[in-house]
Parts: structure tokens; C-alpha cells; sequence
């Protein structure tokens, strides 16, 4: 497995093993680009992935490739009216989460689920793929609790009941 940073907007797609320095990279933030952290063998984003803010600095880290990438000045280039997100995948399929400049700071909520964006408070991190498998267990286990007995329930909408006076035959 080898990681590529994707810049989607220029186009550039920066294979990682070819250009780290004792393990880290940096990439100046350009406002309006948007970053991808991908494996190259499944295009989506690496499962231990690491997502931290220090300072103005965002910094991608994967343990298991010994690789930190360093998105210099994300919070410092990029503000409220020329926005940068960096995109993650959570979850087998569950979809992605965006960080940027502005939204609700992630350590706010009580769960980040697929979809969302926001922005990281100084100091904090979040590894999206662990929050989005924590959502989905969530889903499943309150879909197996609402199986119950494995019967099919059927709800008919009560325009659809034929009504009947009482005392009537059926």
C-alpha cells in the first residue's frame, strides 16, 4: 500500500513514498483546493488515518505507513471567504466527512457521522474511519434491536382499512 495526496482542483496527485522526508510532507494550503489522503490500492482514505490542527496547520497521519503530511497554513491562507476542505471517507461506504475554515468545531458533537462539516478547534483530532464504523454500529445494532422476532410488520396507511359501522356483518 503506498499513500497519494490528491489535490483535486490542480489535478496534482502526489505519490507520498517518493517524496517524504524522515517520514513527513509538506503542502503549502492554496485557497479553493480541495485534499484527498488516499491508499493507492483502494482510492479511498487509509483506516488509521489521524486528522489533528496545530496551530494553523492540518496534519494527516498514518501510524501504520509511518507517514505524516503536513497541510501548512490550512486555517491561515484559507478563511471564511476562499475556503480549503480536506475530504475523508468514514465507514466501509458510509461517505465522507469535510474539514474546513468555518462550521461547527467537530469536538462539539456528540458523534461525527458521514456528510458532515466542520472545522477542528486548536489541539484537536479525529480518525473519520473510527467515528464512521461507531455510526454504523450504532445503525445496525438498532436495526437488529427493531427485528425483534424477525416478523414482518406491515403498516397500511387508515385510508386504506375498509371502514365499517359497528354492529354490522362482516
Amino acid at each position: 500500500m503506498g499513500l497519494i495526496l490528491v489535490e483535486k482542483k490542480s489535478g496534482k496527485r502526489i505519490d507520498l513514498s517518493k517524496v517524504l522526508k524522515n517520514g513527513k510532507y509538506t503542502e503549502l494550503a492554496v485557497p479553493g483546493e480541495e485534499y484527498y489522503l488516499i491508499d493507492s490500492a483502494t482510492g479511498k482514505t487509509p483506516e488509521d488515518i489521524k486528522v489533528t490542527r496545530s496551530g494553523n496547520d492540518l496534519i494527516l497521519k498514518s501510524e501504520k505507513e509511518n507517514v505524516e503530511v503536513i497541510i501548512d497554513d490550512f486555517w491561515g491562507k484559507c478563511d471564511d471567504e476562499q475556503q480549503c476542505f480536506a475530504i475523508f471517507d468514514v465507514g466501509a461506504d458510509a461517505g465522507q466527512v469535510i474539514v474546513t475554515q468555518v462550521g461547527k468545531e467537530f469536538s462539539s458533537f456528540p458523534e461525527i457521522e458521514a456528510g458532515m462539516s466542520g472545522t477542528l478547534a486548536e489541539g484537536d483530532s479525529f480518525s473519520p474511519w473510527l467515528y464512521g464504523l461507531a455510526g454504523l454500529t450504532v445503525l445496525g445494532l438498532g436495526a437488529a434491536a427493531a427485528g425483534g422476532s424477525g416478523g414482518v410488520v406491515q403498516h397500511i396507511p387508515l385510508r386504506q382499512i375498509p371502514h365499517r359501522r359497528i354492529n354490522q356483518p362482516m
